[in-house]
């Protein structure tokens, strides 16, 4: 294993002599292979090596005995090692983000902080070929392109260093059992309750028994592959990038005749680029963001703008697509009407219609489950009914909740940006809202078993 060990390592160009690394060591086999091999080539290649473990108070006990464990191990072999514990559980629910992002976001802090501490200029992490397999597996699932499906990169900014991402989990474990180094098993990774350990444990298994016994290699393989045509495409965007875009302070100018001579591919990654250059990260930014921006440069008015994540966004001027940073003004067109049971209702700000119908409970077979029609229980509504946009302070209970949430809140939980939020019509009776067509309907209204008479709502586009 250390032949392909340092054929990954020659072959990426990893480090050289005299380079300072931080390993980050868990305590499981994968980290401890990690650390075991770099000590290993540590005099041949006038290596400093520094660990850093994160304890996560996640698994009590455990989780206090991989730390010791790491920190003996360490102490053993003469290497310094930098122990750390974090509730990162508290850090998610505080951040609103995955206990996954957290353990990482606070994981990649700690070494950046002790790789300046100890003028260390590389890090190094021990994902495998079975990760890379679990997470080309997980993204095409969730539906990814080029960056998505060449997966976990060797080398990253030009400081993380993946040396075991050629090598089985199973050649991993055989090497520690050789080694007598009895690392630390998280059991957590073998309960199949998250998505990456279903696929760890059912999912690649089926396929290894049924369609390919060496699926972990090939869809290595096919990461490479796709990685190398990756790499091409961002040097031609490159290129064109350096052409037609110009940064200034907080905005970045993308010259819109230049832009639109290029293919879809081609434009869709300026985008990207200009939303990283400006924002330092593309968290958050999807498909469904470019797209957006595309669709403004191609059919939008001089003037026209719109909302893309994290307080940016995109306007359209005479000669350029300009993305910044900040909030921006966006107009009002308000309506509001009259809902009469049994007529067709004309919106004309939506190019839309409702239809209002009132039947028997029992005449009602089989309820629909078309997005845009909806039942509700009319003996329950007390005031004229209206569709109208939103107004400051609404609130309703959405259904399959108990309490009442701002509208606000509804819309950004939802992800409904804020050029889109109040042209959202609703259904009301009186000031409550009964329906927020395309989304959700109250839960106050819904029909029950004893309803006898029931609202049905049709909206349609025209």
């Amino acid at each position: 294993m250390l032949k392909k060990f340092l054929k990954t390592v020659k072959k990426h160009n990893m480090f050289k002599k005299g380079d300072g690394i931080i390993i980050g060591v868990s305590g499981g086999p994968d980290s401890m292979a990690l650390l075991h091999l770099l000590y290993r080539i540590r005099e041949e290649y006038e290596l400093n090596l520094y660990v850093v473990h994160l304890n996560h108070q996640f698994r009590g006990k455990e989780a206090n005995e991989d730390a010791e464990y790491v920190r003996r191990f360490c102490e053993n072999i003469g290497v310094e090692a930098f122990i750390f514990s974090e509730n990162v559980t508290l850090y998610s629910k505080k951040k609103g983000i995955t206990f996954e992002e957290a353990g990482r976001e606070i994981r990649y802090g700690l070494f950046n902080e002790i790789m300046k501490k100890k003028n260390a200029n590389k890090i190094a992490v021990a994902q495998n070929m079975d990760d890379q397999a679990e997470t080309v597996l997980m993204r095409l699932m969730r539906g990814t392109g080029l960056e998505g499906l060449s997966a976990i990169d060797y080398v990253r900014d030009g400081k993380i260093i993946r040396p075991v991402l050629d090598i089985t989990r199973v050649e991993i474990e055989a090497y520690c059992h050789r080694h007598d180094l009895n690392p630390r098993i998280d059991k957590t990774n073998l309960e199949a309750v998250y998505t990456r350990n279903r696929i760890r444990l059912e999912l690649i298994p089926y396929i290894e028994k049924h369609f390919n016994r060496n699926i972990k290699q090939v869809l290595s393989r096919t990461t490479n592959l796709i990685r190398e045509d990756k790499d091409f495409v961002n040097i031609a965007v490159e290129k064109v990038y350096n052409r037609i875009v110009e940064k200034v302070n907080l905005e970045v100018k993308i010259h819109k005749e230049a832009f639109e001579e290029h293919h879809s591919a081609i434009k869709k990654r300026i985008l990207r680029k200009a939303i990283l250059e400006i924002q330092g990260d593309l968290k958050d930014v999807q498909n469904k963001h470019i797209e957006k921006v595309l669709n403004l440069i191609k059919h939008g008015q001089v003037g026209g703008s719109i909302d893309l994540p994290r307080d940016l966004y995109a306007v359209l001027d005479y000669n350029h697509i300009v993305i910044r940073k900040g909030k921006r003004k966006i107009e009002r067109n308000d309506f509001e009407y009259n809902i009469n049971i049994g007529e067709t209702l004309n919106i004309k700000e939506l190019d839309a219609i409702l239809e209002a119908v009132v039947m028997e409970h029992k005449e009602l077979e089989n309820l629909s489950k078309e997005k845009n029609k909806k039942y509700f229980d009319f003996d329950k509504i007390k005031n004229k009914m209206i569709l109208r946009n939103r107004k400051n302070g609404d609130r309703f209970t959405p259904f399959g909740m108990e309490g009442s949430k701002k509208l606000k809140d509804f819309f950004i939980d939802e992800k409904i940006s804020r050029e889109e939020r109040n042209q959202i019509p609703l259904v009301c009776d009186g000031e409550k809202i009964i329906w927020v067509i395309g989304h959700r309907m109250s839960e106050k209204y819904k029909v029950q078993k004893d309803t006898k008479m029931v609202l049905v709502l049709t909206y349609r586009n025209n």
